[in-house]
């Protein structure tokens, strides 16, 4: 069939399916099949102009698939997009290259296996080892299957990404060589882990959440996001302080024993924090409830350096009113500017449980979840930001976290989506900013962790891949230098 189908032609189907799979108006089943267009590719096409076309498809669909989230302030949704889409498109095409060499030099078995761990491999280090976290990880194209989103507690979001890696190996495979008979082993092997893993999830669904249960509020600012930092002294800026004080009031009143805020919701001098946190905790204190007050503070221009312009920043406020913990971003976005936080992760005990806090794209970096899970969180508390265009997706990874670490965690998004969760990923709650609403979102969120497997093994997964992945390459290694010797 022409050699299976035009190069052209597949590098196309390959482009719909990543366009069609991630972010708003796709469907997460196309994820499935979004690389099997290109393992047929650089199985069937090689040379130097093969592989540039190889490049540039995957940077212009990893770019375009974040572009489908743009929307106001342009130059901000849009410069991520771009920023982000071309490292996650690199990490596609470098991860076809390993594979491709694997291929060449070792056989059609080894090759099955090799695939998934490359691509656990190559996820594992971009999640951990460098700025962009989990975004284009082929388990976050699955938010909405919680049924499979629950064998995150075995072995993370890693496992997911192996298991659909795994299947898309395998059907190429088939298509590469349609004799059934070869693959039979490896097709029910797929089929027992793949119904076994979302039958075990459904059962693991079918319990009701354990624990007590604290009622818990989500406090976003209503302000549309611009990407500008006001002047701490604007008279909006100053009327938006007294907004969010009678909003953490008025959810204290309506039974909040505990409020989280949205990302920099507000600006504050330097100087007039204290005064500002004075205030705070006199609501604390009056209204017995406990406040997670997030805003950022601008840095006078003389204690820049780096390109660091602010701190970003939340204040955690006990109910006496005395401070529990003070955090700073510890993964700001890539030109984000703020000060990046290196004091070690904490848990704040309550009468509930074992509390805890991060700042929004912090979320998507999974040695956070790892570390507040192994150091006994029952419930984490996110202050996010996220654009218009992004409304609900960001907030839907935190479910995979939460699964994964076992403990309930509630999200609140200024200009996008809030929601709380349950330690099995299942949604309490949930509003969006731009709703006709008083931008308080109530959840009753359960305060019990439910021990997983990952919280104990970690990314245990990712080191049997890369293991695997040494091994591999010193076999096709030694059989490429043996064939040049000859």
């Amino acid at each position: 069939m022409n050699k299976l189908l035009r190069g052209s032609s597949l590098l196309l189907i390959g482009l719909f399916l990543l366009l069609i799979s991630d972010m708003r108006g796709s469907a997460d089943l196309f994820a499935w099949f979004m690389f099997i267009p290109f393992i047929l590719y650089v199985t069937l096409y090689h040379g130097l102009k093969s592989r540039l076309w190889l490049l540039l498809t995957f940077i212009a669909g990893s770019i375009l698939v974040l572009a489908k989230t743009t929307s106001l302030p342009v130059e901000v949704s849009l410069g991520f997009s771009i920023m982000t889409g071309t490292v996650i498109g690199l990490r596609y095409f470098i991860m076809f290259l390993v594979w491709a060499y694997i291929r060449k030099w070792t056989d059609s078995r080894i090759s099955l296996i090799a695939f998934p761990v490359v691509v656990v491999t190559f996820e594992y280090l971009q999640a951990f080892f460098t700025a962009f976290g989990t975004w284009g990880s082929l388990a976050f194209t699955q938010v909405s299957n919680l049924p499979l989103l629950q064998s995150a507690s075995l072995f993370g979001f890693l496992g997911i990404t192996a298991l659909m890696a795994w299947g898309a190996a395998l059907l190429a495979s088939i298509i590469l060589e349609p004799d059934l008979a070869k693959h039979k082993i490896h097709i029910i092997l797929f089929l027992i882990v793949f119904v076994g893993l979302n039958v075990w999830g459904d059962l693991r669904l079918s319990s009701a959440a354990q624990g007590k249960q604290v009622l818990a509020a989500a406090i976003v600012n209503g302000v549309p996001f611009t990407g500008i930092t006001p002047d701490t002294n604007d008279p909006e800026v100053l009327s938006l302080n007294q907004t969010l004080i009678e909003r953490t009031r008025k959810a204290a009143r309506q039974g909040a024993e505990l409020v989280v805020w949205g990302e920099a919701s507000t600006v504050i001098s330097e100087k007039g924090e204290a005064q500002f946190l004075r205030a705070l905790s006199r609501v604390a204190k009056n209204e017995r409830v406990a406040i997670i007050a997030a805003y950022a503070i601008p840095l006078p221009k003389d204690q820049q350096v780096k390109g660091e312009v602010m701190i970003n920043k939340f204040t955690w406020i006990r109910n006496n009113g005395t401070i529990a913990e003070t955090y700073l971003k510890h993964h700001p976005v890539p030109g984000e500017g703020s000060v990046p936080g290196v004091r070690p992760l904490k848990v704040i005990p309550t009468k509930y449980g074992n509390m805890a806090g991060d700042i929004c794209y912090d979320d998507d970096f999974p040695e956070m979840s790892l570390k507040y899970s192994r150091l006994g969180a029952d419930l984490v508390l996110n202050g996010g930001l996220d654009w218009p265009g992004i409304l609900i997706r960001h907030t839907l990874m935190g479910r995979v976290h939460a699964i994964e670490g076992g403990f309930s965690f509630l999200r609140a998004a200024n200009g996008a989506t809030s929601m709380g969760f349950d330690n099995k990923g299942r949604i309490r709650a949930s509003m969006a900013a731009s709703e006709d609403n008083d931008h308080i979102l109530l959840a009753s969120m359960p305060v019990k962790r439910t021990n997983t497997l990952y919280s104990r093994v970690g990314n245990l997964i990712a080191y049997i891949a890369i293991i695997a992945l040494l091994v591999f390459f010193f076999i096709a290694g030694r059989k490429h230098l043996g064939t040049r010797k000859r």
